[in-house]
Order: structure tokens, then C-alpha cells, then sequence
């Protein structure tokens, strides 16, 4: 089982090829012409697999490398490895789920395993003067009657119980009085990592104010990654963050996912369903979808894409809870989702044509 990976890629191998001493097997490179470069004639691409099960790609023209090691999940870089070196979708979804297999399998404190590459983001305070709606509640229960509760307070707080009351029992949003950035007229959002403070990201409440999203964390961050328990089946994969709150998933914060912000959902080893924004804007007499950008990811992923039935006004997870609430709109989620590339173009197309 734990050469399952390994096996498979050297099924894949270039008939043309050959292995040195060192245990190197070499063949023109896969990768050179995805990755800028021209074609490789000179058998500049190799892998090298290992008695654990583990297996090493490396082009010595375009310096593209790729591993895996049994206990990690099949990341991006490996799985667009498997696709140059011929392999369909489907063979390369069932390994991405054999590689989760194995992992389950593989004692986590086996010394044979060694560690995936650590990600971490550097800790960032609040904005200046950042209070919590939970603190906020603390202290005007305690403040005089004649107490004036700032505007930026009321703002706030009616501002996201028009996007989901729910969210006020569920996540501890902050504001502030601080007008730098125009911090008093948005609402704050704690951006956490393994349980650590490492941002913020903060909407505006009023209309004209730009950014809408005012950032503040280092880039690759995925939001809400620790609501993502171990029970869950599945993770759902949106654009902004109050469309992660609606439904427990997580936020890629735009409308394009980084190779690291897609590891990173991959080493949750749960399926990946993506739901993009829908909303179309016409710049200079022509239709652009912004979520179209993100379908092309999922697709390159080997993730799955859903398209809910929804109105055609509701153009986003936080919208469509608003409208139909949370449950609804989590069975619209799993009833609308894709697997199958063609069945994703097709349905692409029906939405931007």
C-alpha cells in the first residue's frame, strides 16, 4: 500500500529511458514547455523513488521538482506532474484518494516520514483600539444608562446581522473608533492560524469606501481553516470571508487560490468543493467573470465545483444564506456539485454565455 504512488507514476514513465547508478531515471522533461521553457530532447527531467515508498521528480533545465512521501497528501505540484506525464483525471483522483488512504495508515510519529514543509503566517495585532462585540456587550452592561453607544458600535453590529444573525453566535467580529484606513466605518474580522492571531481583515459598512476589504495578514492565508474539524467530510471552498462564515467553510480571500493556499486545503485531506461568486460585470462592453478564474483552478486541483440552484440575484454562499438560510443552502452546495471536467465546462458555460 505504501508504494501505491510510487508504483503508479512509474507507469507513467516515457518509454525512452534510462537509469544511472545512483539510482536516477532520467527521460526527456515533462514539465519544460508548461513551465516557460522549450522542449527538453536532452533527458534533462528524473525521478528517484525510495524504499519507503516515496518518489522524487526533477528537471535539471526548468528546475520544476515535485515529490511525495507516504503520510502526505498528493499536493498540487505532484498531481500537475502526474497530468504532463499522460495520466487522465479520474487515474489522478484516485490516487489523491490512495495517498489519503495511506496516510491514515502511516503512524504519524514514524521516523521513515519525514515532515511536511511547515506553513506558518507571522502574528499581527488588531487595528488601534479594536473591540469586540463580546466585550462590547461586557461593558455596556456594566456603563451607565446615560451612556451613548458610539455609532461605529450600531453600525457594525446591524451590519452583520443583516448578513446572517447566526454569525453573532458563532464568530467574534471587532470595530473600532481608529479612522485610519477608515477602520471606524468597517467591521473587523480576526484572521486565526492554529489558534493564533496573525491579522485581520475588515469590511467596510458603508457604500463608496474602497477597499470594500481593507487586508492585513501575509499573503497564502486561508480564513477559517480553523473551523475545519476532523469529523467533517468535506470542505467548502469560497472567495470572501463572510461566504466561509455562512457555511463553516474556508475563504481564499479573492477569487484566485495560490499553489500554497491549495496545499494547504489539500493537507485537510477532505473532498474540496468549490462554489465561486457568480456575479458578472460588464468592463468596456464585455462580460467578465471573475469566479471563471477560480473554476480553471478547480478543474487544475482536481476539485469539485458546485453550481446551486439559486436565484438568479444571489450571487454569492453569504447571499444565498441570507436569503434561503444556512441548512438550505448547504444541500444546495452537495445537490449542485461537479466532479467530471466536461460536466464543469458545460455548466460554465450555461451561467457565462
Amino acid at each position: 500500500m505504501l508504494t501505491t504512488i510510487q508504483d503508479a507514476v512509474k507507469q507513467y514513465l516515457p518509454a525512452k529511458r534510462k537509469t544511472s547508478s545512483n539510482g536516477w531515471t532520467s527521460f526527456n522533461a515533462v514539465c519544460c514547455e508548461h513551465n516557460g521553457e522549450s522542449r527538453d530532447n536532452r533527458g534533462r527531467g528524473g525521478v528517484i523513488s525510495n524504499a519507503d515508498g516515496s518518489i522524487s521528480y526533477s528537471c535539471f533545465n526548468c528546475n520544476f521538482k515535485a515529490n511525495y512521501t507516504p503520510g502526505r497528501h498528493l499536493n498540487v505540484k505532484f498531481r500537475r506532474l502526474l497530468s504532463w506525464l499522460g495520466a487522465d483525471e479520474n487515474s489522478i483522483k484516485r490516487l489523491v484518494i490512495d495517498a489519503i488512504r495511506v496516510k491514515e495508515l502511516v503512524s504519524p510519529d514514524e521516523d521513515s516520514v519525514k515532515p511536511e514543509e511547515e506553513v506558518s503566517f507571522k502574528p499581527r495585532p488588531l487595528p488601534e483600539g479594536a473591540m469586540s462585540f463580546s466585550e462590547w456587550r461586557t461593558f455596556l452592561s456594566l456603563a451607565d444608562d446615560h451612556y451613548q453607544v458610539p455609532e461605529h458600535l450600531i453600525k457594525s453590529v446591524d451590519y452583520v446581522s443583516h448578513r446572517g444573525g447566526h454569525l453573532l453566535q458563532r464568530y467574534d467580529f471587532h470595530t473600532t473608533d481608529d479612522t485610519e484606513h477608515n477602520m471606524h466605518k468597517r467591521v473587523i474580522i480576526p484572521c486565526y492560524w492554529k489558534g493564533q492571531l496573525i491579522g485581520s481583515t475588515a469590511r467596510t459598512f458603508e457604500e463608496g469606501i474602497k477597499p470594500k476589504y481593507y487586508a492585513d495578514y501575509e499573503a497564502n492565508y486561508v480564513f477559517n481553516l480553523d473551523k475545519q474539524t476532523p469529523e467533517k467530510k468535506f470542505v467548502i471552498v469560497v472567495e470572501g470571508p463572510f461566504d466561509a462564515m455562512a457555511v463553516d467553510g474556508v475563504a481564499i480571500l479573492g477569487s484566485e487560490c495560490s499553489e500554497v493556499q491549495a496545499d494547504i486545503i489539500d493537507s485537510l485531506g477532505k473532498e474540496v468543493i468549490v462554489v465561486p461568486d457568480f456575479d458578472i460585470k460588464v468592463i468596456k462592453g464585455r462580460s467578465v467573470w471573475a469566479g471563471s478564474k477560480l473554476i480553471d483552478q478547480a478543474i487544475e486541483y482536481g476539485w469539485s465545483v458546485s453550481f446551486p440552484i439559486w436565484n438568479t440575484e444571489v450571487k454569492d454562499v453569504s447571499a444565498a444564506s441570507e436569503k434561503y438560510g444556512r441548512l438550505f443552502v448547504l444541500k444546495s452546495i452537495l445537490e449542485g456539485k461537479q466532479s467530471s471536467r466536461l460536466k464543469i465546462e458545460l455548466m460554465r458555460k450555461r451561467i457565462h454565455s
